[in-house]
């Protein structure tokens, strides 16, 4: 009796401590994941935080082209630097609120990276009112922007980009006047010189 209560006790203690030792890694585990999680969410929430949307005034501002146009075309064979996909979409311009576009080059290519939290993923077929920013020739867009669906923007959203549009043109033909004024009197006045010159000669 005494041997068997021994090796029973011996047993017993054998699969508690195995018993608090699986317990202790299982937490530990958990404690890791619970972690890496943790970073994820924070790197990924620091990497691109949009606390509110901008203005459309400002937007405009900030953006160098503004249009309502359809993704007819998405390539995702590119690279980046850190090896996540880039997308590249084709952009159909069907109407501009910031710069004039000509018959024939209504196209745009507008670059996305697939782990950045920050660039907007268009959808082929679909419409959309973007405000895109250029950077070495090639256009991106965030989704810190008002860039949307078109569907789902406001009339006066469009009313308020139709009114900065034209307020824009209008003064850059009074920035073309003044330049044209001041070239021309910049002529004259290279002609009066030159023919002073000749007189005091």
């Amino acid at each position: 009796m005494g041997f068997l209560n021994i090796d029973f006790l011996k047993l017993f203690c054998d699969f508690n401590v195995n018993f608090f030792t699986e317990n202790i890694q299982f937490m530990k585990t958990k404690k890791i994941l619970l972690f890496l999680f943790l970073i994820f969410s924070i790197s990924k929430s620091y990497s691109c935080s949009c606390s509110t949307r901008p203005s459309v005034k400002v937007n405009w501002e900030s953006a160098n082209e503004i249009f309502n146009g359809k993704i007819v075309k998405v390539d995702s064979i590119l690279f980046g630097n850190n090896g996540a996909k880039v997308y590249s979409y084709t952009v159909k311009i069907l109407k501009s609120f910031k710069r004039d576009f000509y018959k024939d080059r209504e196209f745009r290519t507008i670059l996305s990276q697939d782990s950045s939290s920050c660039d907007y993923m268009f959808k082929i077929g679909e419409e959309y009112l973007i405000y895109a920013k250029e950077d070495n020739k090639t256009l991106s867009c965030s989704i810190c922007s008002r860039t949307n669906l078109f569907q789902n923007i406001d009339k006066d959203e469009i009313e308020t980009l139709e009114e900065l549009y034209e307020l824009h043109k209008s003064n850059m033909v009074n920035v073309r006047f003044e330049k044209f004024e001041n070239n021309t009197n910049y002529q004259i006045g290279l002609v009066k010189n030159g023919y002073d010159e000749k007189i005091h000669s």
